[in-house]
């Protein structure tokens, strides 16, 4: 039997389109969606709970032959619980050096303003006698320490010593610090 145009024909569906998103991509989706607002609610975990304060301070100080705090170079931070602060600090420091003398400056981040041990913590600036004589040696230092500390207000102070040809002219010039706390 011969075939003619007016024949019936099966109803052919239209192509579907693929999105490839599967139920299993979903699931996948799902459970990240899930871990992560566990990791959220996790105490001690990165992000919620971590606080931050910050100050700077510029202007020139002289820096003592005894335990110096740089007035106006501390940061306050309240904390609702126990954890960690760390404190970093950037002190510019200018040291009034003279040929034949050798000059150290102790840079310290301590929680309080008459603490000036040398620790793993301490920043040093140090121009050896051999240099030529130069008002101006300016350097700028890092400080970093950590705190463990209870819930409340904390304060950290920048401080410093000349430990060695210590000068009238011996300075801190700025200070910038930034506390962040990390609960336990």
């Amino acid at each position: 039997m011969a075939s003619t145009e007016n024949e019936a024909r099966p109803a052919q569906r239209p192509p579907r389109a693929r999105t490839g998103f599967t139920i299993a991509d979903g699931l996948v989706a799902l459970l990240a969606a899930g871990a992560l607002a566990v990791a959220l609610l996790i105490p001690g975990a990165p992000g919620p709970g971590t606080l931050m304060a910050q100050n700077s301070h510029g202007g020139p100080m002289r820096i003592g032959s005894t335990c110096t705090h740089y007035l106006g170079a501390e940061v306050t931070i309240a904390v609702p619980g126990p954890g960690t602060v760390v404190v970093s600090a950037t002190v510019g420091v200018g040291v009034n050096h003279s040929f034949g003398t050798n000059d150290e400056a102790r840079i310290i981040v301590a929680a309080s303003d008459s603490e000036c041990a040398i620790t793993n913590y301490t920043a040093f600036v140090s121009v050896p006698q051999t240099l030529s004589t130069d008002p101006f040696h300016f350097q700028t230092v890092s400080v970093l320490r950590p705190f463990a500390v209870g819930a409340g207000s904390h304060t950290f102070y920048v401080n410093g010593v000349m430990a060695s040809g210590a000068d009238a002219n011996d300075r801190f010039d700025s200070a910038s610090l930034v506390a962040v706390f990390y609960p336990a």
